[in-house]
């Protein structure tokens, strides 16, 4: 392995350069993990889990109040500071700013955007997007300065339904829109690079966390609640989480918390969504130590999976979800086909509703992408 410094000391939030985005160790690896469990799941059934350490039937999914203190959303402002940093000096007309899907893209560029009283654009109807409407541009003509959290709520993926996307992108990268700040879903940033050509524009992105980030974050957030308990693996029964910043700092890096930044590629929102969903506490009201069951434990994805239902998760990506009126708008094949292969995939646990859109779930995002990789469809640069 190549010399690779220790990450201790880096700051939790970075944004970065798209082309200075780097996945963390050990990511290769985890895809060959996950090819080598869905191959074995197809061929031979269901694989037998790993031995465990903790019987995971002595443990219980936390109460909801004790979760929400343990492991609280995400404050992405310290993330909408980096991305200040970055933007300041910057001359170009358009600069975006992309992450994964659950990432936090709209919420730095809004936290962004409050500070600075830049205003945020409001975001064409459906009905505008489907019919190619352009009127909804008018409203960033006499603006000096205007952002846009999330660029994919302002296209669909067919021939009128991408025309005002389109225009306007055309008209902001020429400059004829003044100066305006895009956050926008990595898929979708690699959708409109393909079919409209987004050259020029600085694109920025949230560093990947390594396995010590992680461990910071989740301790630091934990201690926000008072002093935390310690976390165990039930796969190896070893600490995870420590219950004290200096005990941490004593330590070496754990591999399972490596094994998870490597296995979201080191996007902390979709690393807080396996941490929260995977933390339980053990039945017995005298053990205070929490565990976290098979971090990486996620809907399977078979490898057989048919060609609909790879156009479906596809094309949620691609949109950062959609309701199942406009998802069938934008597959080659009829309603009834479509709304078939999304309960499918709802029942397998590997697509979820938000908001009123179907989304690739964050425990399924991982197998989803290496799937359509293998598959040689367009993927994030993510």
């Amino acid at each position: 392995m190549g010399e690779h410094s220790s990450s201790a000391d880096t700051p939790l939030w970075a944004v970065v350069e798209l082309d200075q985005f780097r996945t963390p160790e050990q990511t290769q690896a985890s895809q060959w993990r996950r090819s080598f469990r869905s191959i074995s799941s197809w061929l031979g059934g269901k694989n037998d889990a790993e031995q465990q350490v903790k019987d995971e039937s002595e443990l219980r999914a936390l109460p909801g109040v004790r979760l929400a203190h343990l492991v609280p959303s995400i404050d992405w402002a310290p993330a909408a500071r980096a991305l200040g940093q970055q933007l300041e000096g910057q001359d170009a007309p358009v600069t975006f700013f992309i992450t994964t899907p659950y990432s936090g893209h709209a919420s730095v560029v809004t936290h962004w955007a409050e500070k600075h009283h830049v205003a945020c654009l409001a975001p064409p109807t459906l009905s505008e997007i489907a019919e190619g409407s352009t009127q909804w541009i008018e409203q960033c003509v006499n603006q000096r300065e205007w952002a846009i959290p999330a660029l994919e709520r302002y296209f669909l993926r067919h021939t009128q339904g991408i025309q005002g996307v389109r225009e306007f992108l055309e008209r902001a990268l020429s400059g004829r829109l003044g100066k305006g700040v895009i956050g926008c879903d990595s898929w979708t940033y690699a959708f409109l690079h393909r079919v409209i050509g987004i050259d020029g524009a600085p694109v920025f992105t949230l560093q990947s966390m390594e396995g010590e980030q992680l461990a910071r974050y989740f301790a630091q957030i934990a201690a926000h609640s008072g002093q935390p308990p310690p976390v165990y693996s039930t796969r190896t029964g070893k600490q995870v989480l420590f219950d004290s910043a200096s005990e941490q700092k004593s330590k070496a890096p754990n591999k399972e918390l490596q094994r998870l930044a490597a296995h979201c590629r080191g996007h902390i929102g979709l690393a807080w969504h396996y941490w929260r969903e995977r933390l339980r506490e053990p039945k017995a009201d005298n053990e205070e130590a929490l565990w976290l069951v098979d971090a990486l434990a996620e809907a399977e994805l078979a490898v057989d999976t048919g060609d609909i239902a790879t156009l479906v998760m596809h094309a949620l990506l691609v949109h950062g979800g959609l309701d199942d009126d406009s998802l069938g708008e934008v597959l080659p094949f009829s309603h009834h086909e479509a709304l078939n292969a999304r309960l499918a995939l709802q029942r397998k646990g590997i697509v979820s509703s938000c908001e009123g859109r179907w989304q690739i779930t964050p425990l399924s995002y991982a197998s989803v992408r290496q799937l359509l990789e293998s598959r040689n469809y367009l993927v994030d640069p993510l």
